[in-house]
């Protein structure tokens, strides 16, 4: 059975309403806006310095702490978006919408941390080297990878593993899996492109950046669920079982 794109998405909608998807949505936004500002004020000090005074001025969401604190705060806006993935995509792999599974907050998690990490940027450098011959071999690289993620994140695979599993999974639904990722990124452009053009046109700065955040969050969720169903349709399908619906998923509460 070929990838079914519209149950995908309904289904990541679904993961989005449910109490763990609510908690995952706050707790994005959070850390998106905690990551901004210390992003920010990193630019604001170093321009600063550079004797860029008055562009430093020009940015929002600025804290008044020294660059180490601001440095700080980026690397680990960096790390805790990185373990946010990974519970996301444990939770929505699983279809849990009232409770986390269990082991998904803390099993294995600096092992998938670095896994990822260091997956991401041979992934990123794949997909960069193949778009430079001539974009298409960037396009099928990073549509054939693009389980990376599901497959460190949920079954503690290392990132040569999960890139060469990714890569047999992919075969045979590239064409389906790329429509999929061509209606996600296009939807996402769209709205960020909206949001960030009423926000420069008739909103302040500061508050343009937020409502480019509050936009960012739920559309980075939705396309994270949407990736996490993918995957459990097409592993499930390999393994030659039932996929998993939301609605009857067991989602056993974790103590963690």
């Amino acid at each position: 059975m070929a990838l079914q794109i519209g149950s995908t998405l309904r289904e990541a909608g679904s993961q989005l309403v449910g109490r763990t998807g609510a908690i995952l949505l706050v707790t994005y936004l959070v850390l998106l806006m905690g990551f901004q500002a210390a992003f920010n004020t990193l630019f604001a000090v170093l321009y600063a310095r550079w004797g860029f005074e008055d562009v430093a001025a020009t940015l929002p969401l600025t804290l008044d702490v020294p660059l180490s604190v601001a440095g700080v705060g980026v690397l680990l806006g960096m790390v805790l978006a990185l373990y946010h993935s990974v519970v996301a995509t444990r939770t929505f792999v699983a279809g849990a919408r009232d409770s986390f599974p269990a082991g998904a907050l803390t099993r294995n998690v600096p092992l998938a941390l670095l896994n990822l990490a260091v997956g991401g940027l041979v992934y990123g450098a794949v997909v960069f080297l193949g778009t430079l011959l001539f974009v298409l071999p960037g396009i099928v690289a990073y549509v054939a990878l693009l389980f990376l993620l599901p497959y460190v994140a949920v079954e503690d695979r290392n990132f040569v593993d999960a890139l060469r599993s990714s890569y047999r999974l992919s075969r045979g639904h590239w064409v389906r899996l790329f429509a999929l990722v061509f209606l996600l990124v296009a939807t996402s452009s769209l709205l960020g492109g909206v949001a960030g053009l009423v926000g420069s046109l008739l909103l302040p700065r500061g508050v343009a950046q937020l409502v480019i955040v509050l936009v960012q969050t739920p559309v980075s969720l939705f396309v994270a669920a949407a990736i996490a169903v993918a995957f459990r349709q097409l592993r499930d399908e390999a393994a030659g079982e039932s996929p998993v619906s939301p609605r009857n998923a067991e989602t056993p509460s974790t103590p963690d």
